[in-house]
Formats: C-alpha cells, structure tokens, sequence
C-alpha cells in the first residue's frame, strides 16, 4: 500500500509538474504573438500618414472655379451713371433695377500650395427701368470685366481650405438704351464705358477633396460681397 501511494504521489507531482511547464509556453507564445502584432501594426501606421501627406501634393495645379455673387459694386450704387434731361420743366421721376447678380469663371494655377495666380471673366447683367406716371425708357445694362487674381491659401487641410485673394482689372460697360418717350425725354449712356476694377475676398473657405470641392467667399468688388460656387483641379 505504502508503495502504490508513492507511485500515486509520484503522478501528481508529474503532472503538476507538466501543467505549470504548458502554461509558461503558451504564456511565452502569447507574448511573442502580441510583440509581433504590435511590430506587424507600426508599417501600416506609416503608410497612412504617408497618403495623408499625399493629399497635398501639387499633382493637380490647374483649376477651374464657376461661382456666382451677389451685392457687387452696381448693385450698391444709389446713384445711376447716366444722365436724363427732360424738354421743358423736369418732372419728378423713379428708377427700378433688376439685378441677376455676377456670373463668374476663372482659371487659377497653384505655384506652390499656397500661392496660386489666375484671370477671372465676370458678367454683370442688370436691367434699369425709368418711370414717372408711366414707363419712360428701359436700359439694359452688362459689365464685362477682365481680374488677374492672387490667391493665397493660409490654412490647407485634406477636406477644408481658406484663403484669401486680390485682383486688379479692367471692367466695359455695355448699354442698350429703349426711350418710350422721346419727346420729353432724353436718356444718354455712361461717358466712361471703360474702368478700373478690383476685387478684395477677405476670406474663402473651400470644403471638398483634393480634386472637386464647393466654396463660399466674402469680400468687395466685381465678384460681390458674397460668392458661393465649384471648382475642379486637373
């Protein structure tokens, strides 16, 4: 009996043994296995913040803006640049302007991520209608105007971009001039149909992708106060 408990005794310690010996090795592979998924994780890290870095880079440095704006200098005037004399004794009289706001394209091409030179093309069609107890004359009104810009971006992140823009040109008036009573009156266009324009954006803010993205700006000149639009990058 002595001897068969000592085999008995003998077993358990073996096992025991044995247990403790198994767990150590899967606690060792354990290890080794989170070590290497740890070290398996770090390229795959770097390969993300390598295309992030990607997104700003100038693969793409031509770009096409279409916008619309509103509250240009037209817009604002009180004063109507023309001159109405009436035959006689001047009656008293009302002006009404229909204005359809400046329609824009414009080409830009990024010199570097920042700085960005272009020429824009506005339009600026309005209509002025003259009345006293009745309709007088009717004036259809277009502005044309040529805008070297300067562009800067001061903040360039993957989705968002501001910036800021000025730009100097010149601005043709073309006036198509309907008198409805040209016995009592006389309607004479603007003597200046050439003039100084300009454009002041204090700031812009595009929200897109690298390629394609929608923008609103606010600011002073031929482009309006307030412009919203597209561009693409090719």
């Amino acid at each position: 009996m002595n001897t068969k408990h000592h085999y008995r005794l003998s077993l358990i310690v073996l096992l025991f043994i044995f247990s403790g010996w198994s767990h150590g090795v899967w606690a060792q592979n354990d290890t080794i296995v989170k070590a290497e998924a740890t070290i398996t994780t770090e390229p795959a890290m770097e390969y993300n913040a390598s295309a992030d870095r990607k997104s700003y880079t100038l693969d793409k440095r031509h770009q096409i803006s279409i916008g619309y704006g509103i509250l240009t200098p037209s817009h604002c005037s009180i004063i109507m640049p023309y001159l109405m004399e009436y035959i006689g004794t001047e009656p008293a009289y009302r002006y009404h302007g229909e204005f359809y706001g400046a329609f824009q394209i414009g080409y830009t091409f990024r010199c570097t991520k920042v700085i960005g030179v272009g020429l824009y093309y506005i339009c600026d069609p309005r209509i002025v209608k003259l009345y006293n107890d009745q309709l007088i004359g009717k004036i259809n009104w277009t502005t044309h105007t040529l805008l070297p810009t300067l562009k800067i971006n001061w903040l360039n992140k993957r989705v968002v971009t501001m910036y800021s823009k000025v730009g100097f040109g010149i601005s043709i008036n073309q006036c198509g001039i309907k008198n409805y009573q040209p016995d009592h009156f006389e309607i004479t266009p603007p003597q200046h149909r050439v003039y100084f324009a300009y454009q002041f954006t204090l700031a812009g803010i595009e929200i897109g992708n690298n390629q394609y993205a929608g923008y609103l700006q606010l600011g002073a000149g031929m482009e309006g106060w307030f412009c919203a639009g597209f561009r693409i990058r090719l």
